[in-house]
């Protein structure tokens, strides 16, 4: 573990900062700089003080997370998104700026230290390798060539791995913004598949661990383009 990681802490309840701090700590981290205001966590990365921070997407005054991850970005430090997937709108915007991962409240001190070394693997280059989602009460963290297909299901997605189905709050435009889209293509309104999965393609249809899944006419020409069969 990195032990000399300066982590700036932006969440503006005291309780919860607290709480996220004494985790830090615990997980044998310098102690952290904690910032419950906008104001405070612009002071702080304009500093320079900062290695990685960890912002709370919707501060008191609305989407400041979103305008700190901005700044983050501007200063080139990695950073990840605490969350409560209560506003998809949000969530869906905050996507832009490429975090490192989402941590979802609650969570607990594993959940944290994986969203830490999540952004952390991120920030060197490896951030196609790993995803990470929320299953149920549970952070985890998939392997981009494990997910075999997507599913869309209302405001949920059925995410297809060989050792199981995992099914997260997210829509699929959204999910498919944190992928590599040179590994994976939407075929349909409710459907995205992994092209290293794809047993079989006809022009209506494609085959994937076993599951024939439709092509939409809107989707068709571009994935008889990028897929190539």
């Amino acid at each position: 573990m990195v032990t000399d990681l300066h982590i700036l802490i932006v969440e503006d309840e005291s309780l919860i900062a607290e709480m996220i701090r004494l985790m830090i700590e615990d997980l044998d981290y310098p102690s952290p700089t904690v910032a419950l205001t906008k104001d405070s966590a612009l002071k702080a990365l304009e500093e320079g003080k900062v290695d990685f921070a960890i912002l709370d997407i919707n501060l008191k005054e609305g989407m400041e997370g979103i305008e700190l991850a901005k700044k983050a970005n501007e200063k080139s430090i990695p950073f990840m998104f605490l969350t409560s997937y209560s506003d998809q709108k949000t969530l869906e915007e905050a996507t832009h700026t490429k975090p490192g991962a989402y941590v979802i409240k609650p969570f607990s001190e594993e959940e944290l230290m994986a969203g830490i070394e999540m952004s952390m693997m991120h920030a060197k280059g490896y951030a196609e390798e790993l995803i990470p989602i929320k299953d149920g009460h549970r952070s985890i963290m998939l392997k981009l060539d494990d997910i075999q297909l997507i599913k869309a299901e209302n405001i949920y997605i059925e995410i297809y791995t060989p050792q199981k189905k995992h099914l997260t709050r997210m829509s699929l435009t959204s999910f498919l913004e944190q992928l590599p889209s040179s590994q994976f293509i939407r075929v349909h309104r409710s459907y995205a598949v992994n092209k290293k999965h794809i047993e079989f393609m006809s022009k209506s249809a494609v085959t994937v661990a076993g599951q024939k899944i439709p092509i939409s006419r809107s989707y068709r020409d571009e994935v008889q383009l990028r897929v190539g069969k």
